[in-house]
């Protein structure tokens, strides 16, 4: 009875190659590999030379003894097992080369017929920037094109076009500086026509270099499959499927092909910028320089870069001689993280190349360069979008950005899980202690830690008047100094201005003419009737010049500065800029303000001129003071303590305040009552000690608010990451400034706000980088 027994190694597997099949032969790495074809399918297949000998032995009669022996035969320095074939078989059939007469054979086929439709809808769903859709035969195409383009595949033909290259490499070299300034500028990227000239030129260049992929894989006899076009981030464009160069034996031949859609975007830059030196500036010149910038930019981002799957990446595996490295990446990084996290060893073939670290190195690198690139474009559509108030499209974008790239990144994590020979290889000491240890850190992110806000201050007076004046002219005397206590009415300092005392001599000189002028036709008007109808008139333009006397005495007046409070003089801070940074008109008066100027509206306008430091410095003493100069600030003067001393109270009467300026994310955490460490530049070794008493709700352009300290009126609706807002810091009675008589000295403060934890900092990035609302 055993001996009637067939053992399921002798029995036949009925298992028979998929008919149609192509091979072939190519060196990898000083071995021989078997690239198969399936033409039914459009899938390509790399096999050893063993592996592609056991897949032509089945017939669908032999055995998996009868496969041994043929193997042993064939390879007599090998030895394989029966269970060794049985798993190579699975493969094959997993792959789709073989075809079984067992029973039951729909289902399964079902399935992965099935299971093959959701991965490319999948694909195309986690590809949504990169669409392609159905294309054409490109045969009539070709047959057209070749005839063209076959001199310039020609040996003579490709020295000539790298003669252009060199050449035009060497004229933008020498031009760089003319083409940088010709660019558009940042915000005129988007306007509308450079908008239709860029989706233009964007769409002229990759139909031409799909094309140019096209003609180098026809040249070496590798057809191409089909054209068809693509939206390559929402633009119009052209794809080619070169997928038949596989089956080029030579990998020279292969890089040749994928180099050469490169190499076009290379040629048309090079034609283009010698068009944009030799063109006028207009609509050719301008599409010319367009031209360079998107084949410059599209060749280094895209094409050129090996850690995107186009054509840098087959470039890179092509002369590595490493078929299929997005996939090996992919399986060395999985594998290195299961073997870290849960103790299972890599099953990977017997290659030293598979085990290179590099491997690993390139698929973190590809990785990480996925997911900057898709925030870097979805950040520029985000932005696009931002001054029509589309924002949340930008959102929902970046969320369904970041969830398919998170599944795509889970997908191999569940079929490692779906795996039972993995499950049975994991230590589950390993795993538990990982899991122990994360956690452990996801716990400890939630741990509120303390948190500071640093920024730089100036100091000032809790009361301050600033003196600035409303007439120019040149500093004649000083009567005070810096550190001088002075009361209500006490005169400052002294101007001269010769056009002003001109014209009050001369508005003197009108008023006592138009007076005899007045009292000779009142004398005369009893002999002369006409001087009694001339007598209104002449009232009316003497109280006229009168008037224009008072103004003249006024501004006069004005040149004599005399102090609005009492308090203690301090060095004025917050001149705008000095004489040397300011440009002034040889022909105009430097002491004539001009009838419109109004310093307190037209703020901007306000300029130093002929001095430089600080306007009571006595090194500027008759210099040319403007009208809206600062020229000194009061500190009022609060009432001293009976412990303070008469040779201190100058020193401590003194309130003093600090004011720092936020960034918006900071003014979120911040509140009043917030203590603070301060210390000032001048005197490192002392610290001050405040609280914060008031945050501005307007926001704050240093260039134009930089003399003002109030900020009231400002709406939070409109405000921008860009926006700063004003901090007042109250400080201490004990700890007073020291002795200084300058308002607007810097320093550092160190403003101690609520604790969060780490995972609550890292939210506030993200909401700072993408703007959650």
């Amino acid at each position: 009875m055993n001996a009637s027994v067939t053992s399921s190694t002798q029995r036949p597997l009925g298992v028979h190659h998929k008919v149609g099949l192509k091979a072939v032969r190519v060196s990898h790495r000083r071995s021989g590999w078997v690239v198969v074809h399936d033409a039914i399918a459009g899938k390509y297949h790399r096999l050893r030379e063993d592996e592609y000998f056991l897949l032509t032995l089945l017939d669908g009669r032999c055995s998996l003894d009868e496969l041994r022996d043929h193997y042993q035969e064939r390879y007599p320095n090998r030895r394989v097992r029966s269970n060794q074939i049985n798993a190579l078989l699975f493969r094959f059939h997993e792959s789709g080369l073989t075809t079984s007469h067992a029973a039951m054979q729909g289902d399964p086929l079902l399935k992965r017929a099935d299971n093959d439709r959701r991965q490319k809808r999948w694909a195309l769903a986690s590809q949504w920037l990169f669409m392609r859709f159905p294309g054409i035969d490109p045969a009539p195409i070709m047959r057209v094109l070749m005839p063209v383009v076959r001199p310039l595949l020609t040996p003579f033909g490709v020295a000539a076009m790298f003669a252009l290259v060199v050449s035009a490499a060497v004229m933008m070299l020498v031009h760089r500086q003319r083409y940088i300034a010709e660019l558009p500028a940042s915000h005129e990227w988007l306007t509308m026509q450079n908008a239709m000239i860029l989706a233009g030129v964007i769409a002229a260049t990759k139909v031409a270099h799909e094309l140019g992929h096209a003609v180098v894989s026809e040249r070496f006899g590798a057809k191409c499959r089909s054209v068809g076009p693509m939206l390559l981030v929402f633009t119009p464009a052209l794809y080619c499927d070169t997928s038949g160069l596989w089956m080029i034996p030579s990998r020279l031949r292969r890089a040749a092909v994928a180099m050469a859609g490169i190499a076009t975007e290379i040629v048309i830059a090079s034609i283009a910028a010698w068009m944009w030196l030799r063109t006028p500036a207009g609509l050719t010149h301008t599409i010319a320089s367009h031209v360079m910038v998107v084949c410059g930019i599209s060749t280094v981002v895209f094409n050129a870069n090996p850690l995107l799957r186009y054509d840098g990446y087959y470039l890179l595996s092509d002369l590595t001689d490493m078929p299929n490295l997005a996939q090996r990446a992919q399986r060395r990084w999985g594998s290195f993280l299961a073997w870290i996290f849960l103790g299972v060893k890599e099953s990977a073939p017997n290659e030293s190349a598979y085990r290179s670290p590099w491997l690993l190195v390139y698929a973190v690198a590809s990785m990480a360069y996925r997911w900057i690139l898709m925030a870097t474009i979805i950040g520029f559509i985000w932005v696009s979008l931002r001054p029509y108030g589309l924002e949340t499209i930008g959102q929902l974008l970046a969320l369904f950005a970041a969830t398919t790239m998170v599944w795509s990144g889970m997908i191999p994590l569940r079929r490692f899980w779906r795996n039972p020979v993995n499950r049975r290889k994991m230590r589950p000491r390993r795993a538990f202690a990982w899991g122990v240890l994360l956690i452990a850190i996801g716990y400890a992110g939630t741990i509120p830690l303390p948190r500071q806000v640093v920024s730089t201050v100036r100091f000032l007076p809790e009361q301050e008047t600033r003196v600035h004046l409303t007439t120019p002219g040149v500093l004649r005397e000083l009567h005070v100094e810096p550190g001088q206590k002075v009361s209500r009415g006490d005169v400052l300092a002294e101007l001269s201005n010769p056009e002003i005392e001109l014209k009050v001599l001369q508005a003197e000189s009108d008023v006592a003419e138009q007076t005899l002028r007045l009292e000779g036709l009142r004398a005369s008007q009893t002999l002369v009737p006409e001087a009694s109808s001339q007598l209104p008139a002449a009232e009316a333009l003497l109280d006229e010049m009168r008037t224009r006397l008072e103004s003249a005495k006024r501004r006069r007046d004005s040149l004599t500065i005399t102090a609005p409070c009492d308090g203690i003089v301090m060095v004025a801070q917050s001149n705008p800029q000095s004489a040397s940074d300011s440009s002034l008109d040889a022909d105009a008066n430097p002491l004539d303000a001009g009838p419109g100027f109004n310093p307190a509206m037209d703020r901007t306008s306000v300029r130093l001129a002929s001095w430089s430091g600080y306007p009571t410095a006595r090194e500027n003493s008759g210099c040319l003071l403007q009208a809206g100069t600062e020229l000194l600030s009061i500190a009022s003067v609060s009432q001293p303590s009976d412990r303070q001393s008469a040779d201190s109270q100058n020193e401590t009467s003194v309130r003093w305040r600090a004011e720092a300026v936020i960034r918006s994310v900071q003014r979120q955490r911040i509140k009043i009552g917030d203590e603070t460490v301060l210390i000032r530049d001048a005197s490192p070794d002392r610290i001050l000690r405040g609280r914060v008493v008031q945050i501005s709700e307007e926001t704050y352009d240093p260039r134009i608010d930089a003399p003002r300290r109030d900020h009231q009126r400002a709406d939070q609706a409109t405000r921008t990451p860009e926006t700063s807002y004003v901090v007042a810091i109250a400080m201490s009675k004990s700890d007073t400034a020291p002795s200084t008589c300058v308002a607007g000295t810097s320093g550092r403060a160190k403003i101690t706000v609520n604790s969060a934890s780490i995972w609550q900092r890292f939210y506030e990035l993200l909401s700072t980088l993408f703007r959650f609302q």
